[in-house]
């Protein structure tokens, strides 16, 4: 279809406003729970919108810069991950376009952390999210 663009984007985890680490490939996940009840007013089950939640994963290359900003820092995220508190990371993802309109932002815990390492090659990292509230869908550089 004529003017439409495909979407390419990256998904990005902040901390304290800065980004500590950008993928290379990202999936979303959106989830809403159906929800079905049977009453003696009907003939057959009534269904329901029920809770939304969402998952994510992204994979880029690892580094140890320990600067904390642009940058894929592994012991950073790694700090986020091991963190017990009940603090959550902010996440975006947003499309790579210059003249992309919109993003999506919320808040997550990370569930899943993989660095795979080989020798001679360079280390990449796998980091799985699990949503702590709603995704925002917010206008990027609003007039």
């Amino acid at each position: 279809m004529a003017g439409e663009k495909v979407i390419n984007g990256e998904l990005r985890l902040t901390l304290d406003d800065g980004t500590v680490y950008h993928a290379t490939s990202c999936s979303l996940s959106l989830t809403r729970e159906i929800r079905d009840r049977i009453t003696k007013d009907t003939d057959g089950i009534e269904r329901a919108k029920g809770k939304k939640s969402w998952t994510a994963t992204m994979d880029a290359l690892a580094t140890y810069n320990g600067d904390g900003t642009d940058t894929n820092d592994f012991f950073l995220v790694f700090d986020m991950y091991d963190d017990d508190s009940t603090d959550s990371i902010a996440i975006e993802f947003v499309p790579d376009e210059d003249d992309a309109t919109y993003k999506l932002t919320g808040t997550a815990f990370i569930s899943q952390l993989d660095l795979t390492a080989p020798v001679n090659e360079d280390a990449t990292t796998s980091i799985s999210l699990s949503g702590t509230n709603k995704l925002n869908k917010v206008e990027i550089n609003p007039a």
